[in-house]
């Protein structure tokens, strides 16, 4: 029972979870939310709402989780036989059914975010979670066992993750962005950061997950790169993604440097983000065994939870700020995990 207990957080992956919401929620309450407030204007998203949507956002990873360890129970037998959920201690049956629950549960959520928005801005949620799922639905199924293609889905669909607070919002930023140019533009832009960090970050851990797992993937015909083409040659392409999140890291860096004046944001920026990518990119070259690949994701973790953080342009300077945005965050997580304000 307790074996059981123990594979729960995996089987859900919480920590995952926990980084799509974040990387959600603190782009829009920290930097979009306010610039449109500041501007004059009038956000669309309230509580409410991105509770609504954020808890449709987890649940729509959650499931593709749920979808991919059913059709990956076999690999995953060869590759982590201790971690193993399905077919193990739930049924594949049993997963399905979970699946599909899932699915249905953010069928209503994306229903009622339509119902609760102003209708020039509630369609966009009728279509775009369950376009969300099919993509996921034919990773699982067809599009993680091809070379790279897979690797890019999942990637751009962890890009398109804070992005997704642009569409509600484009009205109230169109109108900001007249009388505040400079304002919205910035908001923007950090918000797309926040997007390409995701994406660059996301294709290079799924890279090294390939690597991790050849050994399942090969004998289970799963053609990824590694298999395909060799693990010398993905540990090359691996490497290449590497360098572009290094090389991202360093000229985050120098913007920093020439822009802020926040010294302790520079040592920060080498420690959490620079240092673990180098040290992922190092690994993945000198990797000699599944382990060193284990590693090297590992270290990547750091850099994209250090991310989240880092990519704010500004921290609350005072006791005050950081009581109110303690207490903006206890309602908007009230709201999440509730379902009411």
């Amino acid at each position: 029972m307790l074996s059981r207990l123990w594979l729960i957080p995996s089987f859900l992956r919480l920590p995952n979870l926990l980084l799509v919401f974040l990387t959600q929620a603190i782009p829009y309450w920290c930097v979009l939310r306010p610039a449109i407030i500041r501007s004059g204007g009038i956000p669309v998203l309230n509580e409410r709402t991105f509770g609504l949507l954020a808890l449709a956002t987890v649940l729509t990873t959650l499931a593709g989780y749920i979808i991919n360890d059913y059709f990956d129970r076999d690999i995953d037998a060869i590759n982590r036989p201790s971690e193993v959920v399905v077919g193990r201690w739930i049924s594949p049956a049993a997963t399905i059914v979970f699946y599909w629950g899932l699915q249905a549960l953010v069928t209503l959520l994306s229903y009622q975010l339509f119902l609760d928005m102003p209708k020039p801005h509630g369609y966009w949620s009728l279509w775009l979670f369950p376009t969300v799922s099919l993509l996921l639905f034919l990773y699982a199924w067809q599009l993680k066992c091809t070379p790279f293609v897979g690797n890019l889905l999942v990637a751009l669909l962890c890009g398109v993750t804070p992005l997704i607070m642009l569409v509600p919002e484009s009205r109230p930023l169109w109108l900001a962005s007249f009388p505040y140019p400079h304002e919205i533009r910035v908001a923007m832009g950090i918000v797309w950061m926040y997007g390409l960090f995701a994406m660059i970050t996301n294709l290079f851990r799924e890279q090294i997950k390939d690597l991790e797992d050849v050994q399942g993937d090969a004998a289970c015909r799963c053609n990824t790169t590694p298999v395909l083409r060799g693990v010398r040659f993905a540990k090359k392409t691996t490497g290449i993604t590497g360098f572009i999140v290094c090389l991202m890291m360093v000229l985050l860096l120098v913007f920093w440097q020439d822009n802020m004046n926040q010294e302790w944001r520079i040592g920060a920026g080498v420690v959490l983000l620079l240092f673990p990518a180098i040290i992922s990119m190092f690994l993945v070259f000198s990797a000699k065994d599944k382990r060193d690949f284990s590693r090297a994701s590992l270290a990547l973790k750091i850099t994209m939870l250090a991310g989240i953080f880092l990519l704010l342009p500004f921290w609350p300077s005072s006791k005050d700020e950081w009581l109110s945005q303690w207490t903006q965050f206890r309602v908007w997580s009230t709201v999440l995990f509730s379902g009411h304000p």
